[in-house]
């Protein structure tokens, strides 16, 4: 879960810059457009500036991957034609994906993918969209997991609370190949996509999926001693929910973004529970958001945690809490 930018990670780049039209494309029947009016280029450059116009972020990025999958190309596929003029259905298509992404539905929903660890994922709207902040979270598990090498302290079982798409626990188990991971989400909507992903990178035989309400009881799936525990939970505070961007407040899973609380509950229920379902020498993996890692410091050492650590994120923030059970 996170803050950082609800749409695709900012790219800088020099483009090619045409010359902007002044047709009114989007106010006109495109019935009535010949097929000489649009080319990929004078498309692309008239929708940046209207996204521009509209506070969109990344807009000429957001148009080219809207063009590219109306076009079935890549993105420099679209430099290499960009005097290709386009056909009244790709105009019609390219019309529709656009007037979505202006109600600031997330282009990724819109796209239907997403790419995490640099896997590609099916989302929408029934999960939460992976940030690249929480690379940093499946970047510990696997540093740890390097570190942790004798065979009383290896790090081969994990739960994942709240596994969403199931970006961390495929990013991990594609990484680690002799680990073993139970997924567990109260969502049975977000089970249904982490279904689709998980066979998509042959990992059906390593990570298991569990509907379960974390912050009931704990049975409900296959509970064991754990090494690791790892977790992104809905940590946005309701009252700071309530001020997202539209991208995050109208259309993600509000469960998966906020506790509609303080936005401590799960890291209070992953400390509490985590006792019993860690073994001895056990790990937390968890992300916060920028402003919390001293409250939630506070609650694993309250709880008996040792070894506390923060990480940081790519801006510099604070994003992950490390810790270690010790009976």
């Amino acid at each position: 879960m996170g803050f950082i930018n609800p749409t695709i990670p900012a790219c800088r780049r020099a483009g090619i810059v045409g010359l902007l039209g002044n047709v009114k494309f989007f106010i006109m029947d495109i019935s009535t457009t010949t097929q000489k009016s649009w080319t990929i280029l004078s498309l692309i450059d008239w929708s940046t500036n209207h996204l521009i116009e509209k506070g969109f972020d990344d807009a000429r990025l957001n148009v080219e991957l809207l063009l590219c999958s109306v076009l079935k190309c890549s993105r420099i596929d679209l430099y290499l034609k960009f005097d290709k003029i386009l056909s009244s259905k790709e105009l019609a298509d390219f019309k529709s994906l656009f007037q979505r992404r202006l109600t600031h539905e997330p282009l990724q929903y819109i796209l239907g993918e997403t790419s995490f660890m640099g896997l590609r994922l099916n989302v929408d709207k029934r999960v939460f969209i992976p940030r690249p902040e929480t690379e940093v979270l499946v970047e510990r598990a696997i540093r740890l997991s390097r570190i942790c090498t004798d065979s009383s302290n290896n790090i081969r079982t994990i739960l994942d609370i709240g596994t969403g798409s199931g970006n961390v626990a495929i990013s991990i188990a594609h990484l680690l190949k002799d680990v073993h991971i139970d997924s567990i989400d109260i969502s049975s909507d977000a089970l249904a996509v982490a279904k689709l992903n998980i066979p998509k990178h042959s990992l059906e035989n390593r990570i298991k999926l569990f509907q379960h309400d974390f912050l009931g009881d704990k049975t409900g799936f296959n509970s064991r001693a754990y090494d690791l525990i790892i977790s992104n939970p809905p940590y946005i505070p309701k009252e700071e929910f309530e001020k997202l961007q539209p991208e995050i407040k109208e259309y993600e899973p509000s469960i998966a973004n906020t506790d509609s609380a303080d936005g401590m509950t799960f890291y209070q229920a992953i400390a509490q529970k985590g006792k019993d379902l860690l073994r001895t020498n056990g790990w937390v993996i968890v992300e916060i958001a920028y402003n919390q890692s001293d409250v939630v410091r506070k609650i694993f050492q309250s709880n008996g945690y040792i070894d506390i650590q923060l990480f940081q994120d790519y801006s510099g923030n604070d994003r992950v809490v490390q810790t270690r059970w010790k009976v």
